[in-house]
C-alpha cells in the first residue's frame, strides 16, 4: 500500500503547529479567560484552521488542559526545586500559588468542561493535579516520615488549593503559611 493511502487526507501534523497552537491556547487563556477562549480565537492566533484543532483534541478543554502541561514542563521553577531540596513547605507552596494565580479563575469553567470527556479529565488530572501531589508529598518528607501522614497532608492541602480556586478565595502568603503550619505541625 502506498504512503498516501495510509495517511488521512490533509496536511500531516507539525511538531510547529503542535507548539504553536498549544502557545496560542496559553495566551489567549490568561488574556481571555477560559469561559471567553474560543477554538476560532486559538486557531487564528496560531495561523491554523479549527479543523487543525479538531484533529488533534477531541474539545477546547482538551486543548487547554495540554497547552497548560506544556508549559508547566517549559517552565524550571527554581523556587520550588529549590523548597523541595530544603524540605521549605512554605517557600515551595508560595512559589506553586504564585504559579497558579495567572490562570486560577479560568480552572473552575475548565474543569467543569473536563467532566465532559474521560479522558479530558484524566489529562486534566495528569497536568493539574499529579504534578503538584508528587512535589508536595517530596517537600513534605522533611515534615513526616510516615509516607500515610504524608498522603493525608496532601489531600488536605492540594483539597484547600482546589476549594480556594474553586470559590475564588485568594491564593496569598497568608494561606501559604496556614497550610505550612499544618503540614509542620501534623
Amino acid at each position: 500500500m502506498p504512503d498516501s493511502a495510509k495517511r488521512p487526507p490533509g496536511r500531516p501534523p507539525s511538531e510547529e503547529s503542535h507548539a504553536a497552537l498549544l502557545d496560542a491556547a496559553w495566551w489567549r487563556l490568561l488574556e481571555s479567560g477560559y469561559a471567553e477562549v474560543t477554538v476560532g480565537a486559538i486557531a487564528k492566533a496560531a495561523g491554523a484552521g479549527k479543523q487543525t484543532i479538531y484533529r488533534r483534541w477531541p474539545n477546547k478543554a482538551a486543548l487547554v488542559v495540554d497547552a497548560l502541561a506544556a508549559k508547566r514542563a517549559e517552565r524550571i521553577d527554581r523556587p520550588k526545586e529549590a523548597a523541595v531540596k530544603k524540605g521549605d513547605i512554605l517557600a515551595f507552596l508560595k512559589a506553586e500559588l504564585a504559579g497558579l494565580k495567572p490562570y486560577a479563575s479560568s480552572l473552575p469553567a475548565l474543569f467543569a468542561d473536563a467532566q465532559a470527556d474521560p479522558r479530558t479529565a484524566e489529562a486534566f488530572r495528569a497536568a493539574m493535579v499529579a504534578p503538584r501531589q508528587a512535589a508536595l508529598r517530596e517537600v513534605l518528607a522533611s515534615a513526616s516520615p510516615d509516607p500515610k501522614i504524608r498522603d493525608a497532608l496532601v489531600e488536605a492541602i492540594d483539597g484547600a488549593i482546589w476549594r480556594r480556586i474553586f470559590l475564588g478565595e485568594p491564593l496569598d502568603e497568608a494561606f501559604a503559611a496556614r497550610m505550612a503550619r499544618l503540614a509542620e505541625r501534623r
